[in-house]
């Protein structure tokens, strides 16, 4: 309990400190076929888009930081929680009212331990990589429903290196 408040009084101190202004708040379930469960909370800052990625699609690029916690659903005891950052990359793929969106990104998390379940981490460093569809389901609000894959993993630096793989649903709420 003591990880969860030290990375959430972390959290919102990055919220207040950070020289960027959060342009949305986003709530997630999780579920890991290693029968893990867990919620995270988020926001993501103001998108912004750069000339020198147009040989990418022109993505909106926008940072966001999160809470992630998790318990194994076998013993609910056993729980790891996560602070995350990362750069989130968002590419529009329809030209509608209500559009969608591909999201990815790659970033870095900091793990209040490194084992859950039969997973060994080894590091409290891990790479976060993520892939998802978003779709703004309102003409008349920019909130959105993401599906999500994430990964964990610290890339080899330190064996084992058994990573956790999550999908997730988010509520994305504009402020």
């Amino acid at each position: 309990m003591k990880s969860i408040k030290t990375a959430a009084v972390a959290l919102a101190a990055a919220t207040f400190l950070l020289p960027v202004k959060a342009d949305e708040w986003h709530v997630s379930a999780s579920y890991s076929t290693d029968q893990l469960r867990g919620a995270r909370v988020g926001y993501r800052t103001e998108s912004t888009q750069f000339s020198f990625l147009d040989w990418a699609g022109s993505p909106q690029v926008s940072l966001e930081m999160g809470l992630n916690h998790w318990q194994d659903s076998n013993d609910t005891s056993d729980n790891i929680t996560a602070l995350t950052v990362s750069p989130v990359f968002q590419w529009q793929l329809t030209e509608s009212a209500t559009p969608l969106y591909l999201e990815a990104g790659i970033g870095g998390s900091y793990f209040d331990k490194t084992r859950i379940g039969d997973r060994r981490l080894s590091t409290q460093f891990q790479f976060e990589d993520r892939v998802g569809l978003s779709w703004q389901y309102s003409a008349d609000s920019k909130a959105r429903v993401t599906v999500q894959y994430s990964h964990y993993s610290n890339a080899d630096i330190e064996r084992p290196n058994d990573g956790l793989d999550f999908y997730s649903i988010y509520w994305v709420l504009p402020i």
